[in-house]
């Protein structure tokens, strides 16, 4: 099955246990802006969200555990699904949000410590396949609208396009314009049709 297709449910607890679950969420997305992942505590988390550390550590027995699960809570970011009518109007609309998101301060913890290895595999292949399936439907109207061949392979697509936005704004510290945006995405459709 295509990585880009495979959708993996995401549970959301609710009522009573859901508060907790968003407070606890809250304190974690402060704390990594502020500390990083590794000054993070979980016993500073709970007193952040107002809740007993026991409830944290019930639910989240580690902090790799914590920061796995928000990890799975930012695949729900919606990522725009604006129909220009061009494939590259399209992923310059994409690549634009990617690297919006890119430039938080806890986008940027949350990518360094999947890079270093310290979020759960499980949950990183999730996150990245829910990802894939959201930006996927630019590939697939390009495809209806006859911009790609039936046999264009979206991932590829998709990961040519965005790939120097991850690699300037989280390995080499340098700037992405909206020029580099635009020059992004037409070079990943010239190389989708050459191909």
């Amino acid at each position: 099955m295509d990585p880009a297709k495979e959708r993996v449910p995401i549970r959301r607890p609710g009522g009573r246990a859901a508060g907790v679950v968003a407070r606890v969420h809250q304190a974690a997305r402060e704390l990594l802006t502020e500390v990083g992942y590794e000054a993070l505590q979980l016993p500073d988390v709970a007193v952040r969200a107002g809740v007993n550390k026991t409830t944290v550590y019930r639910r989240w027995p580690t902090k790799r555990d914590l920061v796995s699960d928000l990890l799975l809570e930012l695949s729900d970011h919606d990522l725009p699904r604006a129909d220009t009518g061009h494939l590259s109007d399209d992923l310059v609309a994409l690549l634009k949000d990617v690297a919006e998101l890119l430039r938080t301060p806890l986008m940027q913890a949350m990518m360094r410590a999947s890079l270093e290895g310290t979020i759960d595999p499980d949950a990183r292949q999730s996150f990245w396949a829910e990802r894939m399936h959201r930006s996927s439907v630019i590939i697939e109207r390009a495809i209806r609208r006859g911009e790609l061949p039936d046999d264009a392979d979206a991932r590829s697509i998709l990961e040519h396009a965005a790939s120097p936005i991850y690699f300037r704004l989280l390995i080499t510290g340098e700037p992405v314009t909206d020029d580099d945006i635009r020059l992004f995405a037409e070079r990943a459709v010239e190389a989708a049709r050459r191909a």
